[in-house]
Formats: structure tokens, C-alpha cells, sequence
């Protein structure tokens, strides 16, 4: 029997929800990407729920039945930053639980995003894309700009990539 798996607007009480999926995912997504040492000193960074983007209204949890199996977001701010561009916004945090990895839940997530980002004036969305993601967002229509390395701090620097896509 297939479950049907619905997305809505996440809320702050979703924080151990969301804990849960980016701890199921995150660690499986990365392995192959980055050098374990490099995994100890960022996945507690990394898969933390993030209590504002909770409370934006434009972050989104994805369940089957009663099981969480993905979320991710948008918000206007540039990661880390105040920074609003006007018609630009950054995806944020997304994760599949691995048992549905590749069953269109992500693809669920990001197309409510993309609805409600077009709502609200954004025409074109940026995202800091882990190594190990860059291959969904690029199946999504995402292109490369460039490799980052994001700041956490400490002198750890995470290699990234910055892609984007026009909506």
C-alpha cells in the first residue's frame, strides 16, 4: 500500500520533528561528500531545527500519517544575515528521512516553496547547497555559481556550493 504523504506549514512545537529527518538524513546525504572530521565538527551544527524558520510560515514538514519524512523552507534573509534582496529568496534546511529518499518528497517540498515564494514576489531563489545535495537541486533546475565555503566559526569552514534557479 502506498501512504499518501502531505506537507504543511511547519510550527516551533515541529522542532523535534525536524530534528529527527535532518538527523536521519543528513549524516547518510554527506558521508560520501566530506571527510568524516570535517562531518563530527558540523552535524551538530547542522542538524539543529532552527526555531525562526519554524516560526516563518515558509518553512514546511512533510509526513506520512503521523511520520515526519521531510522539510525544508525559504525565507528572504541571506543565511546568517538580515539581508533581503527584493525578489530573491534562500532555501533553507531541507531533508528527507532516508527511508523516502528518491519518492518525490523533496520535489513536494520544494514546489510549495516555489508556490508560495512566487506569491509573495521572489523570482528567483539562491541556495547554499551542501556536496552532497547539489545533485537534487540540480535535478530541481538548480545551476552553479560558484563553490563557497560556509563560516561556522572556530576556523571550521564547510565547502559548499551556491546555486540558483529563476522561478
Amino acid at each position: 500500500m502506498i501512504q499518501a504523504v502531505t506537507v504543511r506549514v511547519a510550527r516551533p512545537t515541529d522542532s523535534a520533528a525536524v530534528e529527527r529527518i535532518l538527523e536521519a538524513s543528513y549524516p547518510a546525504l554527506m558521508s560520501h561528500a566530506y571527510a568524516p572530521a570535517v562531518l563530527e565538527e558540523v552535524l551538530p551544527l547542522i542538524m539543529t531545527a532552527n526555531p525562526q524558520l519554524l516560526g516563518s510560515g515558509t518553512f514546511y514538514l512533510a509526513e506520512a500519517g503521523d511520520e515526519p519524512v521531510g522539510c525544508g523552507g525559504w525565507s528572504s534573509e541571506r543565511p546568517g544575515t538580515p539581508d533581503i534582496e527584493p525578489g530573491l529568496a534562500h532555501l533553507r534546511h531541507f531533508g528527507t528521512a532516508q527511508t523516502w529518499v528518491g519518492r518525490g518528497v523533496g520535489r513536494m517540498i520544494y514546489s510549495r516553496c516555489e508556490c508560495a515564494a512566487r506569491a509573495a514576489g521572489v523570482r528567483r531563489f539562491e541556495c547554499y547547497a551542501s556536496l552532497g545535495g547539489e545533485g537534487f537541486y540540480s535535478a530541481l533546475g538548480f545551476e552553479r555559481i560558484r563553490e563557497v565555503d560556509i563560516d561556522f566559526g572556530r576556523g571550521l569552514g564547510f565547502p559548499s556550493v551556491l546555486i540558483e534557479r529563476r522561478i
